[in-house]
């Protein structure tokens, strides 16, 4: 057990490459920590926020990144004390151009992604000079809240879930949308018979995002969301699956395995994680299982 927070912790990331055994959380404390899993402790602590830190996220190789309100710290890694200041210690400082308050990060490389509560998605980079380079939304959005977004690993892709039951993909090249699926339509859990009364209670709203491994470089990609009625769904380039009930209440998060990508880890409120073939989740056949997933063209 990893201790140190006097609040609620609200966002955690994991490192990559030369950092894979540090975490970097965010908590309703108003600090963040870097810890290092091995050791057991927390080996560096940023405090002084204005308001609680709502997303964090590792980028680029030694950068650290927190989102507080509507802005979004920048700090290097290697120039932190074991105890420092929010606002001194950041190398940059990005606010988000709108003021909404930012909900989720997501990065690849020097590029950070972030979608905010007014349903709106930017990406901007690290090395840039904030001042100059205002986070502008990308055109379009979600029509209510914007919970979570995730790069694509390979592809200038990027997909955005929200409290609109939508799913949003982008291409960061043109700054534009490029295709959106709805849950909980035609896709409704016909075979099971609480599935109504869950959306009532949870209707589908987007939680979680994760591109399966091997997606681009070629492959078709595919991506799986996480749902408030404890759905799951994988989305293609053609087709969407549904998967109803793999939680009894909202999965709160999903992450494919990046040391086993055929395993796929999905937590919920239900105070359950899963473990699921990744494979059957990606590529059903829908032939010899009918009763578990429907199909969506879209």
């Amino acid at each position: 057990m990893l201790r140190g927070h006097k609040a609620g912790v609200t966002s955690l990331a994991a490192g990559w490459a030369g950092r894979g055994s540090l975490l970097l959380s965010g908590s309703d404390d108003q600090t963040c920590r870097l810890w290092d899993s091995r050791a057991g402790k927390a080996v560096r602590c940023i405090r002084g926020f204005v308001e609680e830190i709502t997303a964090v996220e590792f980028a680029g190789e030694h950068s650290l990144v927190a989102a507080s309100g509507s802005s979004i710290c920048v700090y290097d890694q290697r120039a932190l004390d074991v105890v420092s200041h929010a606002t001194e210690s950041a190398a940059s400082r990005f606010t988000n151009s709108g003021g909404g308050e930012v909900q989720a990060l997501s990065a690849r490389g020097d590029f950070v992604a972030l979608v905010d509560d007014d349903g709106r998605m930017a990406v901007f980079d690290i090395t840039d000079d904030p001042l100059s380079n205002a986070l502008v939304p990308f055109a379009g959005g979600h029509d209510a809240l914007a919970g979570c977004v995730c790069i694509h690993p390979n592809e200038p892709v990027i997909a955005s879930g929200g409290f609109d039951r939508q799913v949003l993909l982008w291409d960061m090249a043109s700054e534009t949308k490029t295709k959106a699926f709805i849950a909980g339509s035609s896709d409704a859990c016909h075979n099971d018979a609480d599935a109504g009364r869950r959306q009532l209670v949870n209707p589908p709203f987007v939680y979680a995002l994760d591109f399966a491994p091997g997606s681009g470089d070629g492959h078709a990609s595919q991506l799986v969301s996480g749902h408030a009625d404890g759905r799951l769904m994988c989305l293609g380039d053609d087709a969407a699956f549904s998967w109803s009930a793999c939680h009894r209440y909202s999965i709160s998060a999903l992450r494919f395995v990046r040391a086993r990508p055929d395993i796929l880890a999905t937590a919920s409120l239900d105070c359950t994680l899963a473990l699921w073939d990744a494979e059957s989740i990606i590529n059903p056949d829908v032939e010899t299982a009918p009763d578990t997933a429907a199909t969506v063209v879209v």
